[in-house]
């Protein structure tokens, strides 16, 4: 068992893992979405599969998830946080169509202004902050 298989199964058994997130802007607002059994909502994305690179994860999670065809993903560094699952690769994605949640994968999605007082995941707020978007 090799370096990588090693760490492939620690985050396996204790649930870390990369994560792919997109910043999705349209009009001034900003896509959230929640997961069943949620209270606070996230932002959209989702675990990379085997072989498959940040960049392509974000862009299906998104599809999956929302309807919305990825038409430029531009990586957020800077952005980047982890919380004790996850580490949270961001992304911001352009894109276009229609927002149509896949009632199998999400209960909710909105397009936020920022101002209405919502409950959030942690690390959504620590990407906002790091983009200065918290009005």
């Amino acid at each position: 068992m090799d370096e990588y298989e090693r760490i492939d199964m620690y985050d396996h058994a204790y649930g870390m893992r990369d994560r792919a997130t997109a910043v999705v802007l349209r009009s001034g607002l900003l896509l959230l979405v929640r997961d069943h059994g949620f209270h606070q909502f996230s932002l959209p994305g989702g675990g990379l599969q085997r072989g498959e690179t940040a960049e392509e994860a974000v862009s299906r999670e998104l599809a999956e998830e929302t309807g919305l065809r990825a038409v430029s993903v531009t990586a957020l560094p800077q952005c980047r946080t982890s919380d004790i699952f996850n580490t949270y690769l961001v992304f911001k994605v352009q894109a276009e169509g229609i927002l149509r949640i896949d009632q199998k994968e999400l209960s909710a999605a909105q397009w936020w202004d920022g101002r209405e007082d919502i409950p959030l995941f942690g690390y959504v707020t620590d990407v906002l902050k790091h983009l200065h978007w918290l009005k």
